[in-house]
């Protein structure tokens, strides 16, 4: 009977700890967004845009200074919690997953999905890669 419980107790213990590996990208064409790549507990957040700015000088202009972000993240039950290696918390994004992939969502798209709606077009899907409970 012990030994039952034991394993009950590890089987619990290993579906609650989420392991998230590959990148993330538009699940559409898109000209701006988000990539987000998960490998190995930690992740690299690439801001994208087809718009090319350039200064007075002709200097090309960085349209998203900071980025890549680098740092660690914790997945606890479908909330992906984020920490910049500099420290700072970023906004928490949220796992769904359904016939067509799994994706990764804001907090007001999966609030949106959450209240019975369907998933927005061009949400972050999981490209190559695996997420395995």
């Amino acid at each position: 009977m012990m030994q039952r419980i034991l394993i009950l107790l590890a089987c619990i213990t290993l579906a609650a700890c989420t392991s998230l590996e590959g990148p993330f990208e538009p699940d559409c064409k898109a000209f701006t967004g988000d990539r987000i790549v998960f490998e190995n507990g930690t992740f690299e957040w690439h801001k994208f845009t087809d718009e090319r700015r350039v200064d007075e000088h002709g200097n090309a202009i960085d349209p998203f200074p900071g980025y890549p972000i680098t740092g660690s993240f914790k997945v606890t039950g479908k909330r992906v919690q984020f920490d910049a290696a500099d420290g700072t918390k970023l906004d928490d994004r949220y796992l769904v997953e359904d016939d067509n992939g799994v994706f990764l969502l804001t907090g007001k798209e999966n609030d949106a999905v959450s209240a019975g709606n369907a998933l927005p077009p061009c949400v972050l899907r999981l490209r190559e890669g695996k997420s395995s409970n």
